[in-house]
């Protein structure tokens, strides 16, 4: 294999390049194909001259950039038509399932799954329960509702025992529904960066060819980059206001950091769904899976030259033995830029930005699909608990088949382990027996958030209630929330976001139906 191109620390930020939907046709395609491609990432796994080789989305857009290890972004908006056309161009494989399914496996087949999205979990839509196999060819096709929330999505493989493989290979993109505020921050001259932290799984060979390496994995929090960047640098002027859009894509590590200390933060939506005011913070918090869209508004009077390395300081949890550390490693740094010098490392501003403030938070970012759910309202409720045996076998763990829901690990896509009416209006509860978080995730409905109990690895969870589609359960605690079954019936699943769990079988089904009737009718078949 040649040798790579070098790459640097602290190098201007660069946003995925992006496929734009016209506001006014309402249409985007989009290719996303899947082959190995060569590029490289930092990671302390490998020499830096190593180049890596892994699986990863490829279009025209990300190989004219010169970088696939992340995929494109796709901007759509509210009442449009999705378009993704893949091409599995993979090598073939052997196509025997193993004697257990919750074991990795099937590395070279793939679906797509459009992770936030409020569309239908049923074919050509987000169905995840299907295959594209080596030299097949899918046309997904998704119908944004007119009434989708606008705020960041992403999309990410999601085949049953190839997730986390794929995943920390790169396989993962930012999903942008914009809207009228998006407009008006634009009309303002207010930058936007698009922030992908990914923490990429290569060997030393600069390769992802076992899971073992993304479960284990002992120093991902310190391979994290930013759109495949190590520690990417974002210049500032005094009085600016910037937007930051942050998708955690990483397959296991929670992403923490605090504001600058020149700088206030204004958060604007969480997991895609739009808060209900600005939410003032001290700092970002996201586990596996959530994203952020923030509001960084530099001070005026910020010194030219004033430098801030933005420190991931999350919790990590190693398992054996069991034991949780903190560390501190870099993950994106901002300046503030300076002019002329004037006296030693005394710097002249740069060209001041224009004095922008946050504007009043819209009224089109309220209501609709995220109206708060009253007690009142609830139809039916449900408790679910989770489990994660570390002692059993130490190397079964690492390749996660001690992990599961109820006592019970996931049974294949023909399994449906909850059946729910349309438009139902449920409480449930998610209970961690397990001495380490899980970050949970369902699909296609948001879940309102008003309880969590146990010790929050998270420093700067939002203030409850707040709407989620991954919500983090603390060990030893549990998280209530209430949701919505809205508008799609259709089987889709509910799963543990540290994706080696997920394909360990911390996973159920949920299938979603006009008549309660049809489970007898489903069972009747079986």
């Amino acid at each position: 294999m040649s040798e790579a191109k070098p790459f640097s620390f602290l190098s201007p930020i660069k946003n995925p390049p992006a496929y734009v939907m016209d506001p006014d046709k309402k249409h985007l395609e989009v290719t996303l194909d899947v082959e190995y491609d060569t590029n490289n990432v930092f990671s302390f796994e490998k020499p830096h001259n190593v180049p890596t080789h892994t699986r990863v989305f490829t279009s025209d857009i990300t190989k004219e950039a010169g970088n696939t290890l992340t995929g494109p972004t796709i901007e759509v908006r509210p009442g449009s038509k999705l378009q993704i056309h893949t091409h599995n161009k993979l090598p073939e494989q052997d196509q025997t399932e193993p004697d257990d399914i919750n074991f990795p496996y099937g590395f070279n087949n793939y679906n797509i799954h459009t992770h936030g999205l409020h569309v239908t979990p049923e074919s050509p839509g987000d169905n995840v329960c299907m295959t594209i196999r080596p030299g097949e060819e899918y046309h997904y096709e998704y119908d944004i509702p007119a009434d989708h929330p606008p705020g960041v999505y992403w999309y990410h493989p999601h085949k049953h025992g190839s997730v986390a493989l794929q995943v920390g290979s790169g396989m993962a993109g930012m999903i942008i529904v914009r809207g009228p505020f998006d407009d008006q921050l634009k009309e303002m001259g207010v930058k936007e960066y698009c922030m992908v932290f990914q923490n990429i799984a290569v060997d030393a060979e600069g390769k992802v060819e076992d899971q073992k390496q993304v479960a284990k994995f002992p120093n991902s929090e310190y391979n994290i980059t930013v759109n495949s960047q190590y520690c990417p640098i974002i210049k500032v002027k005094p009085g600016e206001l910037i937007n930051l859009r942050l998708l955690n894509a990483t397959t296991r590590s929670s992403i923490n950091f605090e504001c600058p200390f020149f700088a206030q933060m204004f958060i604007y939506g969480y997991d895609g769904n739009p808060t209900e005011n600005y939410r003032r913070q001290g700092g970002v918090s996201l586990a596996p899976a959530n994203r952020a869209s923030v509001l960084l508004k530099i001070s005026e009077g910020a010194t030219p030259g004033a430098f801030y390395y933005v420190q991931n300081n999350s919790v990590e949890y190693q398992f054996i033995p069991h034991y949780k550390y903190h560390n501190n490693p870099p993950l994106f740094a901002i300046e503030v830029e300076r002019g002329e010098e004037i006296g030693a490392a005394i710097y002249m501003p740069t060209e001041t930005a224009e004095r922008t403030t946050p504007p009043p938070f819209p009224e089109s970012l309220r209501g609709g699909l995220l109206e708060p759910i009253r007690p009142e309202e609830v139809t039916n409720k449900r408790t679910l608990t989770f489990q994660a045996n570390t002692l059993d076998n130490p190397e079964k763990y690492y390749r996660g088949v001690n992990v599961t829901i109820d006592h019970g690990q996931f049974g294949g896509c023909e399994v449906v382990n909850h059946w729910v009416e349309l438009d139902a209006v449920e409480e449930w509860t998610l209970e961690n027996e397990s001495e380490f978080p899980h970050p949970i995730h369902i699909h296609v409905n948001p879940m309102y958030v008003y309880e969590i109990e146990g010790d929050d690895p998270l420093d700067y969870t939002l203030e409850l209630p707040f709407w989620a589609d991954t919500i983090q359960v603390p060990p030893h605690g549990h998280v209530k929330f209430r949701m919505r079954f809205k508008d799609f019936v259709g089987k889709y699943p509910l799963h543990c976001h540290l994706l080696y769990h997920e394909d360990g079988g911390m996973m159920q089904h949920v299938k979603v139906v006009r008549d309660l009737k049809e489970k007898d009718d489903w069972n009747n078949n079986q």
